[in-house]
């Protein structure tokens, strides 16, 4: 018998998950930051040679879709979609339109952006404890992207961990949800670019072009005073 639980509570320890292990890059959002080691060196490059695997997700993670709101997140034939909508081109047409006194509401502005997962699909709800251990849940609402880490990828599956801030009509102050996802495939559908036509109707098509390049080549635009200095970069000409 004492055999028999003892089996058991190994079992037991074995299943526990903890932040600090299984995603160093989000556990400082829920323990003490002291604890956590985590080489972000190391991981941009275990990205890049993973890049094929990882698709068009690629170019936004590490950070870059911080903010995005969740439109929509939706689970059906082994296929799992979250719809987003981006926040780094919202900060920059928010920008726009301020510097140019557009009669348009950014508050109503979305800029789609979805990531699909497939095959083989796994799909787990979170919360963390004080500790960092993890407690499943049942699925519920989300609001707000907040990060990501890519926890495993070879050629038969990539699995990454999100945290997402719980929907604002049910949400506590500081409540996250991770969600774990594992699948054979990845892709990225981007549908800024026919947002963007359709509001603002090539007009200011200098301006979107100068702001996709720029994060292309990782600079950060997700911040409204950096946002700012970019428009002024195109109207004083300084484009190279």
């Amino acid at each position: 018998m004492l055999c028999g639980n003892f089996r058991r509570a190994t079992k037991q320890m074995k299943d526990v998950k903890n932040i600090i292990t299984i995603a160093p890059f989000l556990a400082d959002g829920f323990v003490d930051f002291d604890d956590v080691e985590f080489d972000l060196d190391k991981y941009s490059r275990f990205i890049s040679e993973n890049s094929g695997r990882l698709g068009g997700l690629r170019k936004y993670l590490i950070c870059r879709l911080h903010d995005s709101w969740v439109v929509d997140i939706l689970n059906q034939n082994d296929i799992l979609t979250i719809k987003l909508s981006d926040f780094s081109t919202h900060v920059f047409a928010d920008a726009l339109i301020d510097r140019f006194l557009l009669p348009l509401n950014s508050d109503m502005l979305t800029f789609p952006l979805n990531i699909e997962f497939k095959g083989d699909l796994k799909v787990a709800y979170y919360k963390v404890d004080k500790d960092g251990i993890l407690h499943e849940i049942e699925p519920l609402s989300l609001d707000v992207y907040l990060y990501e880490q890519i926890t495993g990828v070879d050629n038969e599956r990539i699995e990454i961990v999100f945290n997402f801030w719980k929907n604002a009509s049910e949400r506590e102050d500081g409540e996250n949800v991770i969600l774990i996802i594992t699948a054979n495939e990845i892709s990225v559908t981007e549908i800024q670019d026919q947002s963007w036509n359709e509001l603002f109707k090539h007009k200011y098509i200098d301006y979107y072009k100068y702001f996709k390049t720029q994060f292309t080549n990782e600079r950060y635009v997700s911040d409204y005073n950096e946002c700012v200095k970019l428009i002024k970069e195109v109207d004083s000409h300084t484009i190279t």
